[in-house]
């Protein structure tokens, strides 16, 4: 089952006329010695803090969600497909108050760069025993290398007035990891 058939159309909106072009520095490889397999335990892959967000991706065994599916929306349990091994992780806070980021419309885009391969998943809101976050399972692209670029759109709570540009453009944030034998081999150096 494709995740863009069991999100609700608001989530599949993107405001991409209004992105703002910002320009991403490319994430510094860390060897993980010893590797390790992220459907035994969850893999930090990096950190950044970037347009007052603080994105912090991970990997780990899929699992079964409660989501709402289909046409008209239904909740039920989603168990994972067969390939799908990973469970992609994204945890969006604000550096100041420390609180979670809802509301937001986010994006995982990964290249193999081994095999040249590309994909992108939407990471609908979810939460579980780390709290809020952003996530979906997915199988990836296989062993290789990989640049990702994380996306967030504006969040679409309200502001107080003083705060009106904070999360007024989208933002992105690049990451670094790399998959030998199914396990987390190098990961990024976080920015801060």
């Amino acid at each position: 089952m494709n995740i863009t058939t069991m999100l609700p159309a608001a989530c599949l909106l993107f405001a991409v006329s209004s992105w703002a072009e910002v320009p991403l520095t490319a994430p510094k490889p860390k060897p993980l010695v010893p590797a390790i397999d992220p459907t035994k335990k969850e893999v930090p892959i990096g950190r950044v803090v970037t347009g007052k967000m603080d994105f912090q991706l991970s990997l780990e065994g899929s699992e079964a969600m409660w989501m709402s599916m289909g046409t008209p929306p239904a909740w039920g349990a989603h168990a994972p497909q067969a390939a799908e091994r990973f469970h992609v992780e994204l945890k969006l806070t604000d550096p100041r108050s420390k609180t979670r980021i809802p509301y937001a419309n986010v994006s995982f885009n990964a290249t193999n760069v081994d095999t040249g391969k590309t994909m992108t998943l939407l990471l609908p809101p979810m939460w579980g025993s780390s709290g809020l976050h952003y996530s979906a399972n997915s199988a990836l692209l296989g062993d290789g290398t990989y640049a990702v670029t994380t996306t967030v759109d504006v969040p679409t709570f309200q502001r107080e007035l003083k705060d009106k540009d904070l999360w007024s453009t989208p933002v992105s944030a690049r990451f670094h990891f790399k998959l030998t034998d199914g396990k987390v081999t190098e990961v990024s150096t976080p920015n801060r």
